[in-house]
C-alpha cells in the first residue's frame, strides 16, 4: 500500500458543524519513466457489495470503500478501470461531491474551480486541468495539457468523456470487446488546493475526496469546499445477515416475519447447509419485496404508482443476483468464457448494475415530481398456509412504517393473492 499520514479534513458534517480529522492518503503507486517523468496509477475497481450501489476501491490503497486519494501538481495519474467491476461505472473528476449528478463543476478544460482567486487564464483559452480519457491506450479526445501523453493544446474542449461514457452502457460482453479503459489527469494549476472528488458518471452517491499533496505526501491544504461529503452520504456498511447474504438491507425482514407467509422456499434437502443459507437470503428478500409492494395511491397519479411498485421489485432482482455472486457458486474467470457459470455472472452483473440505475432514475421522478419517496400502506396476512402455521401476531410497532419504510416492525403483509403473485414474480426474476 502506498499511503501517507497527513492532517486533513474530509468533511463529514451536518450542516453547519464540521469535523476535522486525522485521514490515510493514499498516492497510489508512483514511478520514474526513462525520461524522468513522474507517473503514479490508481488501479480502479468497484465492490458491489460494500453498500446498496457499491463503492470504489483502490488496488494500491487497499481494501477500504472510496479511499482518499492523494495527488501531486503536475504528475500525471492515471485510473485504471480495466477490472470487470467497472462496468457500468465510468470515473469521473468534478470540484463538488457527485458532479453533473448535482449540477456542478466538474473538471473540464474551460473550467476552473475557485476562479475568483487563482488568477488563470485557462478558462479563456480551453486549457484548465482536465482529465483524459482512453480506451486501449488510444486518447480519446483532442484537447490536452499533459505534453507526455500529446502536445499541449488552447481553444480545444473534448477530453474524450463523450466517447468513454456511452461504452459503459454496452451489454457487459460487449464492453469486455471494446477492451481496456484508463482515465489520465495531470493538474498543472498549483494555486489550487482545495480537495477535488472522484464520482460515478452513471451511478450518483459514490464520491470520493481527492486530496494536493507535497512530494512527501502531506496535504497541502485543509480548507474545505462549499459542498463536501457530509457524514450520512455513504450507506453502513453491511454487516451480519446483509454481510453473509451479500445484499443490502434485508437483516430485518428475516422470515418469520409477521407480514409475511412463512416461507418462500420449500422442501429443503437437509445436510446443505449452503443452501440453506442461501435459502435464507432469497426468503428475507422475497419478504422485503413483498412488504414494500403494498402502496397507497397519494399522488394520485398511475406513474407514482408504478414506480412505488418497481423500486422494490428492482432492489429484489439486485439483491438476488448479488446474493448468487457471493455464494461462491459460479466458476468464471472471464466472462467471455463460453460456459453457463460466465453466462450467468453477465446476467448477475448487468441486473445488478443496470436496474440500480434504473432505481435511481425512477426515484429522481418521484423528487421531480413532488411525490413520496415512499407511499407504503399496511395490509395484515393471516394464515396463508394450508396447514395454518403463519397466522399473524399482534405487532405494536406497526405505526412505525408510516415513518420508517425501511423498518421490518412497519413492513407491509399481503393476503394470499398478493404473495402468490409476488412469488410469481420472484420466479420469473430467477
Amino acid at each position: 500500500m502506498y499511503f501517507s499520514r497527513a492532517l486533513g479534513a474530509i468533511a463529514l458534517f451536518s450542516s453547519p458543524l464540521i469535523s476535522v480529522a486525522e485521514v490515510n492518503i493514499c498516492r497510489g503507486k508512483c514511478q520514474m519513466d526513462a525520461n524522468g517523468i513522474k507517473e503514479c496509477i490508481f488501479t480502479m475497481k468497484v465492490d458491489l457489495f460494500a453498500g446498496e450501489l457499491g463503492y470504489y476501491t483502490v488496488e494500491e490503497c487497499g481494501n477500504g470503500r472510496n479511499p482518499t486519494l492523494g495527488i501531486e501538481h503536475g504528475v500525471t495519474n492515471k485510473f485504471l478501470q480495466t477490472d470487470v467491476s467497472n462496468y457500468y461505472h465510468p470515473l469521473g473528476l468534478a470540484y463538488y461531491v457527485d458532479g453533473a449528478h448535482k449540477e456542478v463543476d466538474e473538471l473540464e478544460p474551460t473550467i476552473m474551480g475557485d476562479s475568483n482567486n487563482i488568477g488563470s487564464s485557462c478558462v479563456d483559452d480551453s486549457s484548465c486541468p482536465a482529465p483524459m480519457y482512453f480506451k486501449n491506450d488510444e486518447y480519446l479526445g483532442t484537447y490536452s495539457n499533459d505534453a507526455s501523453i500529446m502536445a499541449e493544446t488552447t481553444g480545444e474542449d473534448n477530453f474524450g468523456l463523450d466517447d468513454y461514457e456511452p461504452l459503459f452502457f454496452y451489454p457487459l460482453p460487449a464492453w469486455r470487446e471494446e477492451g481496456d479503459f484508463h482515465v489520465t489527469l495531470k493538474y498543472d494549476e498549483k494555486n489550487y488546493t482545495k480537495d477535488i472528488f472522484y464520482f460515478c458518471h452513471i451511478h450518483h452517491g459514490m464520491s470520493g475526496v481527492i486530496k494536493f499533496i507535497d512530494s512527501n505526501g502531506i496535504a497541502l491544504s485543509t480548507e474545505k469546499n462549499e459542498l463536501e461529503i457530509r457524514d450520512d452520504y455513504y450507506d453502513a456498511e453491511p454487516s451480519g445477515f446483509d454481510a453473509t447474504c451479500g445484499t443490502f438491507n434485508l437483516t430485518d425482514y428475516q422470515l418469520p416475519n409477521q407480514q409475511c407467509p412463512d416461507r418462500f422456499v420449500c422442501d429443503l434437502p437437509e445436510g446443505n447447509p449452503e443452501l440453506i443459507q442461501f435459502s435464507q437470503c432469497i426468503e428475507a428478500m422475497d419478504c422485503h419485496m413483498v412488504v414494500s409492494m403494498t402502496n397507497k395511491v397519494q399522488a394520485q397519479d398511475q406513474r407514482a404508482l408504478f414506480i412505488h411498485q418497481m423500486i422494490p421489485h428492482h432492489q429484489n432482482a439486485v439483491n438476488m443476483a448479488k446474493a448468487l455472486m457471493k455464494s461462491g457458486k459460479l466458476n468464471c474467470d472471464d466472462i467471455l468464457e463460453e460456459n453457463s457459470d460466465c453466462q450467468l455472472e453477465v446476467i448477475l452483473r448487468e441486473i445488478v448494475n443496470n436496474q440500480n440505475f434504473q432505481i435511481q432514475a425512477m426515484k429522481s421522478i418521484l423528487e421531480a415530481n413532488n411525490w413520496p419517496l415512499y407511499d407504503d400502506c399496511k395490509v395484515p396476512i393471516d394464515g396463508v398456509d394450508n396447514d395454518g402455521t403463519n397466522v399473524a401476531k399482534p405487532d405494536p410497532d406497526a405505526d412505525m412504517r408510516e415513518t420508517d419504510p425501511d423498518s421490518a416492525a412497519g413492513s407491509h403483509g399481503l393476503d394470499l393473492f398478493i404473495s402468490v403473485c409476488a412469488l410469481a414474480i420472484t420466479i420469473a426474476l430467477s
